[in-house]
C-alpha cells in the first residue's frame, strides 16, 4: 500500500527539505469522493511554478472506519509525509514504537520507515476530514482538491 522504492533512499536531507516546504495545487478541479472502506483516491499535485509533481493519496481501512492513510509523494515513489490514523501500533528501526495515530516523515537513508507523534497542527482534529484538512496544511498544498465526504465518513 505505501510506495517504497530503493531509489528514494539516496535523496539527500536538503532535497527532501525542499520538496515538502514547496507550496503545492491540485492540478484538477474535479470533485473527489473521499473512499469508502478499502478504497483509494490517488490526486495529482504541481509546485505552484509547475518545475515539481506530487500525488496526495487518501485510504481507507477494508474493516475499520477510522483507520485512514493520507500521503504525499513526490516525483510518484519519493514517500514525503504520511498521516496514519488509528493504526496499528509502529516499531521505528532505532526501537522507539508508537501507538494509534502517528506522522512518517521521510529521513535520508530510511525512507518512510520513522514515524514520529502528532505535532500540535493535529490536536484539534476530530474526524478523517479534519485530519486531510490539517495534512494538506501540513503539506503546504495551497489550492486544495475538492473531496467530498460520503456518509459514513
Amino acid at each position: 500500500m505505501v510506495y517504497n522504492i530503493n531509489m528514494s533512499d539516496k535523496i539527500s536531507k536538503a532535497e527532501i527539505e525542499y520538496l515538502l516546504n514547496l507550496e503545492k495545487n491540485c492540478k484538477s478541479s474535479q470533485k473527489y469522493i473521499f473512499p469508502s472502506l478499502g478504497g483509494k483516491i490517488e490526486i495529482e499535485l504541481s509546485s505552484t511554478d509547475k518545475k515539481e509533481d506530487f500525488l496526495l493519496d487518501v485510504w481507507r481501512s477494508h474493516i475499520d472506519l477510522t483507520r485512514t492513510k493520507f500521503q504525499n509523494r513526490a516525483r510518484n515513489t519519493i514517500p514525503l509525509v504520511r498521516l496514519d490514523i488509528n493504526s496499528a501500533p509502529h516499531k521505528n528501526p532505532d526501537g522507539e514504537q508508537l501507538a494509534g495515530t502517528h506522522l512518517h516523515i521521510y529521513k535520508e537513508g530510511y525512507n518512510d520507515k520513522f514515524a514520529y507523534s502528532l505535532p500540535g497542527e493535529f490536536t484539534d482534529c476530530k474526524s478523517p476530514g479534519d485530519f486531510l484538512e490539517k495534512f494538506m496544511d501540513y503539506c503546504h498544498i495551497i489550492k486544495k482538491p475538492i473531496i467530498e465526504e460520503d456518509l459514513f465518513v
